[in-house]
């Protein structure tokens, strides 16, 4: 079989045909998709700008005119939590934003690690009780205590459209052991098994609903070469958008970005009797507008309830004079103003011992969004997803840039472990192996800098998360000493920005070139 791959551009799409299995034959659309993963938030990003379920609402509305054939929305996991209005309502805002979608487009879903992150079952119970949608996880046997939600978490399923079979297994993982939740970990074999029930029921087209990291996708996207009707898995986990084509020996994989900036619309059907894939990667700006109807029955509703729970939501507590990218895309990836400002604020949490250095994991900054001008006290907020509270470790030169700067750049693009830093700079490559990318290291002394040494011992200013081994940091194996976490992040900048504010000051913190991306070519880019 000859497979290509074609890019089409279009003004608001870049279109690309998945499969072109003979040439000469007309695509055939039996199926449309819209493809969400990893959306926290109710309403858009950006001051209502870019993002968000209303518009995907929209899309899916656009979809069904456009292409003919039924729509319904995959949604690749994570959306319970983490959130500033899932602290207040348990995830119960993002079910009623779900059920309204589903009411326009079918919805599926399967949870993701952050649906998981409560101890007890309540939070999990409670949301898919609610859901007028059906959950999936092909891996995960629920023990809640409540045998109602514990059978409506299905394993896989199969749709029936433009005379197309379509069978759609399921997988996720758990950040860490639940009672309430028993995963099979065996995560290839368990969807290998799935995959050969649905191919049982005499489907046409097999499709992966997942929420793993790409290496794990990657994995599942091979077991094409023995299951040929594998066309597409569309996944989650990862919050930037990716794609990678069908092939002979690999299925089509696509993610989209966090809070539904960029999704996908994929269209599912034939070209004679091979399966095939039409797909579209839409950004949801201002050209797409939010559902009136959504914007009133959900985000409005919700926006009052919340603001009943926190009457001081609106207040502005600080100001910027420069702007401030906390998109996930820049945290996770490169130097953020916002997560500079943050840094140093935590080399100020034990004012009796003044921290050299502080480093923040981008995973720790929830807020996807930009700052600019006035800081109100939701974006405090939306900032921490999880309480952050700040230890101390002294390290030796050497064990800073091993275990803290390498692991930091030892992943791909848009891992929670990269790291924002305060009191240091460095330059990184990734096209050299993990372990030896960091290089140029170098410490602030006073006004100047000076380099790394090996030797010198370091006070560094690290949260409580990667204190405590998070994203598989084990610096504390080679602290000489460490102070346990105490100050919380979040209220100490509250602090620093009210004192500042009160005087009449604004913050203005800069991206100024404390982290340092070397590309393959060996051009430097901030």
């Amino acid at each position: 079989m000859n497979i290509a791959r074609t890019t089409i551009r279009m003004a608001a799409a870049a279109a690309l045909l998945l499969s072109v299995p003979a040439r000469g034959q007309e695509f055939r659309p039996a199926a449309a998709f819209i493809q969400v993963n990893d959306v926290y938030r109710i309403d858009a990003v950006e001051n209502g700008r870019v993002g968000g379920l209303g518009r995907v609402v929209t899309l899916a509305e656009r979809a069904r005119r456009g292409t003919g054939v039924p729509v319904r929305v995959l949604h690749a996991g994570d959306f319970l939590a983490p959130s500033l209005e899932s602290r207040y309502f348990a995830g119960q805002q993002m079910v009623d934003a779900l059920n309204f979608l589903h009411a326009r487009a079918p919805i599926i879903v399967v949870p993701g690690n952050h649906e998981f992150d409560e101890r007890r079952p309540a939070m999990l119970r409670d949301a898919i009780n609610a859901s007028r949608f059906p959950w999936l996880a092909g891996n995960i046997r629920l023990n809640t205590g409540d045998a109602a939600a514990d059978r409506r978490l299905g394993s896989d399923t199969v749709i029936e459209s433009g005379g197309m079979r379509i069978g759609i297994f399921t997988v996720t993982f758990l950040d860490a052991p639940r009672e309430y939740a028993l995963p099979d970990t065996m995560y290839v074999a368990a969807v290998e098994r799935q995959i050969r029930e649905l191919e049982g029921r005499n489907v046409d087209a097999i499709v992966g609903l997942t929420h793993l990291d790409l290496a794990l996708d990657q994995r599942i996207a091979g077991l094409r070469r023995s299951h040929p009707k594998l066309v597409w898995i569309a996944g989650g986990h990862e919050h930037f958008l990716i794609h990678h084509p069908l092939t002979d020996s690999t299925a089509a994989i696509t993610k989209g970005d966090s809070n539904a900036r960029r999704v996908w619309q994929v269209v599912l059907g034939r070209r004679g009797t091979v399966p095939a894939l039409r797909a579209d990667s839409i950004p949801l700006d201002a050209s797409v507008p939010v559902d009136p109807a959504y914007q009133r029955d959900v985000v409005a509703r919700w926006a009052g309830r919340i603001r009943e729970k926190v009457p001081f939501f609106d207040q502005v507590i600080g100001r910027s004079t420069t702007r401030m990218d906390a998109t996930e895309e820049t945290v996770r990836n490169t130097e953020s103003a916002w997560g500079n400002w943050l840094a140093d604020v935590m080399r100020t949490a034990y004012p009796d011992v003044p921290a050299d250095v502080a480093v923040l994991n981008g995973g720790a900054i929830r807020i996807d969004d930009v700052i600019e001008g006035e800081i109100r006290w939701e974006h405090l907020a939306r900032t921490f997803g999880f309480p952050t509270r700040v230890g101390l470790v002294w390290l030796r030169g050497r064990d800073l840039r091993e275990t803290l700067l390498e692991r930091s750049v030892s992943g791909g693009r848009g891992e929670g472990r990269f790291l924002q830093v305060s009191g240091l700079r460095f330059t990184f490559d990734r096209s050299r192996p993990a372990g030896q990318r960091v290089s140029e290291v170098q410490v602030q002394r006073g006004a100047a800098w000076e380099a790394l040494d090996d030797a010198r011992v370091y006070v560094v200013a690290v949260p409580d998360y990667l204190m405590g081994g998070g994203d598989a940091y084990t610096f504390h194996n080679r602290a000489v000493m460490s102070v346990p976490p105490g100050p919380d992040l979040r209220l100490m900048a509250f602090d620093a920005l009210a004192a500042a504010f009160s005087r009449g000051e604004a913050i203005s913190p800069r991206v100024e070139g404390r982290i340092t991306e070397r590309g393959a070519n060996g051009a430097a880019r901030p």
